[in-house]
């Protein structure tokens, strides 16, 4: 019976949020140029951060990704700044902070790079096609 009316109430609560739940409607909307030709300029590395920070911040030893002072040059917007908080003695916390890449916002640069690709490919394929007409003659 108490699991029946937690799972009502539950429900209850949840439809209540959705009809409460603002929509924010995206503004000024312009496509990503050129994002193959960025992409091209990325380069996957391994790496670690100091071993220090590694125990501090409780961060895995290794890491796949990016060179967060090449991407800077690269591109600035696919940078985040992550803040960390660790205890730094008795009833004293700091913060530290870690720049890593926005993978989020790397994936609509992806699709782009792929569109991008798949125009050149069309290309050349129309222009092989072309050319076996020509020589078929």
């Amino acid at each position: 019976m108490n699991r029946t009316i937690m799972l009502i109430a539950t429900a209850i609560i949840g439809i209540t949020m959705q009809v409460n739940a603002q929509i924010i409607k995206q503004t000024k909307i312009t496509p990503i140029k050129s994002s193959l030709a960025t992409l091209v300029k990325l380069d996957p590395v391994t790496f670690s951060y100091d071993k220090n920070w590694l125990d501090k911040l409780s961060l895995k030893p290794t890491h796949s990704g990016f060179n967060v002072e090449e991407l800077l040059k690269i591109n600035q917007q696919l940078i985040v700044n992550q803040q960390l908080t660790y205890n730094a003695g008795k009833n004293n916390t700091k913060t530290a902070i870690i720049q890593k890449v926005d993978y989020e916002m790397l994936i609509p640069m992806l699709v782009g790079s792929i569109k991008e690709q798949q125009q050149q490919i069309d290309a050349l394929k129309a222009e092989i096609t072309n050319l076996k007409g020509k020589n078929a003659k």
